[in-house]
């Protein structure tokens, strides 16, 4: 049986990934923000000893975004927001390196944004981490490559979770899905049968790639919303 690690796993999108590996089989590992809280890291480093044997994917979907324009961002949000959304990434995959090169064989995907190409405003905290997101699996893709470990990043567009009805009004959400070619906006469903594919034996050679999974958003460029 395979197993996947998965951050985020309580999620909208984290919850139809875990999902899906579940009926595909898999043995999912799939920890509480109250079982591991990615902001305080010496706490990753204890969660993760017993599991340093090693995965046969990691799947990093837990996410924090807050909104606000700098100047009312404090430096304390940014780094948290870093920390939870890149910096746990880099050493979760740190220590479990070595038993991924040791097996040479494996899938990292990270869950990015379209934030992580693009910004927008009241969004630097959020576009920083997942830009700094897009670099470190970009960055993993060469140096684990040559031990046969694919490593991507999944970018969704607009997503119709609780987050996306937070964090916009109900005029900026009509606004979104009129400028969606498709015509809607992403199902969470959509997202995990991606994030399956790319972490399954079926991809074979896809690495260091950015998916930008938006219904066709980004195919005519940012436009202001």
């Amino acid at each position: 049986m395979k197993t996947l690690f998965l951050t985020g796993g309580g999620g909208a999108i984290g919850s139809a990934i875990k999902n899906l590996f579940l009926a595909r089989g898999w043995k999912v590992i799939a920890p509480t923000s109250r079982e591991l809280d990615l902001s305080d890291l010496d706490a990753v480093r204890t969660y993760m000893q017993p599991y340093l044997d090693g995965f046969d994917a990691l799947i990093f979907s837990a996410g924090r975004n807050n909104p606000a324009e700098l100047g009312k961002l404090t430096v304390e949000e940014i780094k948290k927001t870093i920390d939870i959304n890149c910096v746990s990434v880099a050493l979760i995959c740190s220590l479990c390196r070595a038993a991924f090169e040791k097996r040479r064989n494996g899938r990292i995907l990270g869950i990015s944004s379209l934030y992580g190409n693009i910004s927008r405003e009241g969004r630097a905290a959020y576009a920083m981490s997942k830009h700094a997101l897009n670099g470190l699996i970009s960055t993993l893709a060469l140096e684990l490559g040559p031990f046969g470990i694919l490593c991507n990043t999944l970018s969704p567009g607009f997503v119709k979770t609780k987050m996306t009805l937070k964090n916009n009004t109900t005029e900026t959400l009509s606004a979104l899905e009129r400028k969606i070619p498709l015509g809607r906006f992403a199902s969470v469903q959509d997202i995990a049968r991606i994030a399956y594919f790319l972490c399954s034996e079926e991809n074979t050679y896809i690495s260091g790639q950015d998916i930008i999974v938006d219904g066709g958003f980004m195919a005519g460029g940012f436009q202001h919303l």
